[in-house]
């Protein structure tokens, strides 16, 4: 009987066993989708999966280690609600780990803590591990598009969920995603920057030091030279017109584009004026008044 019920548990972990081997070593994308499946339906558990998975988890070879964790890392974007706290805490440690690993496997890696952002079982204090692990380890603006867009990713499901633990992390914060951000180029990628801008200034987040930092790391896309552009030029200009903060940097910058032979450009500024004119006070805009009346001006009369 008891050799019987063995035989009975080892059969499926058999099965196992073959989707990871066709996964990993095979190269087919198809059992990915078998295991995250069998793993909703509770035939195995995702310990069950990284047993199966195995040395292919420690392998010497990147380019194996990278397919191990990808599958991994599509079973957990799949199956993240039926996580545990105590295995969360486990597999946010494996991911962090594998932050310092090499560069094929990264991509899977961001993957799976992309799928860990989203555990409601996610304890307190693992948001900004995660998060400080990133900036520390990844240097964002080397990996392809759509790895940074998981990035992006990442830090807008924390500030959604776990606002105060992260607001616990101070301007250290804002500093981190202003590197993170720092040299996108990607239309799509920048949507997803400004809207986390936005979010850090409107949800009262520190800026600390980094008021400066944080507007030239947008202020340096203005105006919007990408296609498509309507949605770029209103989500920039929602992040110009946040905070009177501001002020300091961008009516200089927005005088100098007024006065461009650029007509766009006129535009974009004197719409972007009429929106921080509706948040700033007297006190930002009055040094700034006798430049900003001569370039209107000049405008009007021309």
């Amino acid at each position: 009987m008891a050799a019987a019920a063995a035989v009975e548990a080892a059969a499926p972990m058999g099965a196992l066993w073959g989707l990871v081997h066709d996964f990993v070593v095979g190269q087919q994308e198809g059992p990915a989708d078998q295991v995250a499946a069998d793993v909703k339906s509770g035939n195995y558990t995702v310990l069950q999966v990284v047993e199966a998975l195995g040395s292919s988890l420690e392998n010497p070879e990147p380019r194996t280690r990278a397919r191990g964790i990808q599958l991994l890392s599509q079973v957990l974007l799949h199956c993240h609600t039926l996580l545990l706290e105590k295995e969360v805490v486990h597999l946010i440690l494996f991911y962090e780990n594998r932050l310092k690993d090499h560069h094929l496997v990264i991509p899977s890696v961001l993957q799976g803590l992309k799928a860990l952002s989203l555990c409601v079982a996610l304890p307190p204090g693992l948001a900004v591990s995660v998060l400080k692990a990133i900036f520390q380890e990844v240097h964002v603006q080397s990996l392809p598009q759509v790895d940074r867009h998981t990035v992006y990713n990442i830090i807008t499901n924390f500030m959604r969920t776990r606002e105060e633990e992260l607001k616990s992390l101070g301007a250290d914060f804002t500093f981190g995603f202003i590197q993170v951000m720092d040299g996108e180029k990607d239309p799509r990628n920048l949507l997803v920057a400004f809207r986390i801008v936005h979010d850090l200034i409107s949800r009262d987040y520190s800026l600390g030091p980094f008021v400066e930092e944080l507007f030239e790391v947008t202020s340096c896309y203005f105006p919007i030279d990408f296609t498509p552009r309507e949605d770029l030029i209103l989500s920039l200009r929602a992040v110009l017109a946040s905070t009177p903060r501001f002020a300091e940097f961008l009516l200089p910058l927005l005088i100098e584009k007024v006065d461009s032979e650029v007509l766009s450009a006129k535009l974009d500024s004197l719409q972007t004026l009429n929106a921080c004119c509706a948040v700033y006070g007297q006190k930002e805009l009055k040094d700034f008044l006798p430049s900003l009346w001569a370039s209107i001006r000049r405008e009007v009369f021309q």
